[in-house]
């Protein structure tokens, strides 16, 4: 990929990201519960995809405990519908007064939570990152790019795939 793609990239998941930015805790937390959703619908797709990466891994001799890793199981997806449950659960980080001075001249000087743009994580084999990530960068109000290892490339395209979905049915900003 060259940097004039990657720079488009990041514009894109910049607009998307003050988009988001601007939705309240309620709509956030919509969004991340139609997520889990779709996940949890599309669990015959996600683990079909996934059964696609640890066939090739292990015929590529990767070790077995690093399949373990990759491999996804319905208690493992299970545990990434719980885990975005848990967020949805979670406070929202955004606009907390963390601290506040009023200055010699009477103004009101306060330090206030709000997003940091756009984020990029680099992952190994483990889908469930995708989905952890995803869920904690949405309710933060960032946009992410999410860059996973190559061996789970069907598993996190097919958890990104609903994750998407349920973000727009759910009314969210699913570019993000």
């Amino acid at each position: 990929m060259n940097s004039h793609a990657l720079e488009t990239i990041f514009r894109s998941l910049k607009q998307a990201q003050v988009k988001l930015s601007l939705e309240n805790r309620a709509a956030k937390d919509k969004a991340l519960g139609r997520a889990a959703a779709a996940i949890h619908r599309n669990r015959a797709e996600i683990l079909a995809a996934n059964a696609r990466d640890v066939e090739k891994a292990r015929n590529g001799g990767m070790k077995e405990s690093l399949v373990d890793r990759l491999l996804l199981n319905d208690k493992r997806i299970d545990g990434i519908i719980e885990g975005i449950e848990t967020v949805i659960r979670q406070e929202d980080p955004i606009g907390k007064v963390k601290a506040g001075w009023t200055l010699p001249n009477g103004l009101l000087l306060e330090q206030i939570t709000v997003p940091m743009g756009v984020a990029a994580i680099i992952y190994e084999s483990r889908p469930n990152v995708t989905a952890d990530c995803a869920a904690l960068a949405y309710k933060a109000g960032c946009a992410i790019l999410l860059r996973g290892s190559s061996s789970a490339l069907e598993s996190n395209k097919a958890l990104l795939r609903a994750i998407k979905s349920g973000l727009e049915e759910g009314g969210g900003i699913a570019d993000a």
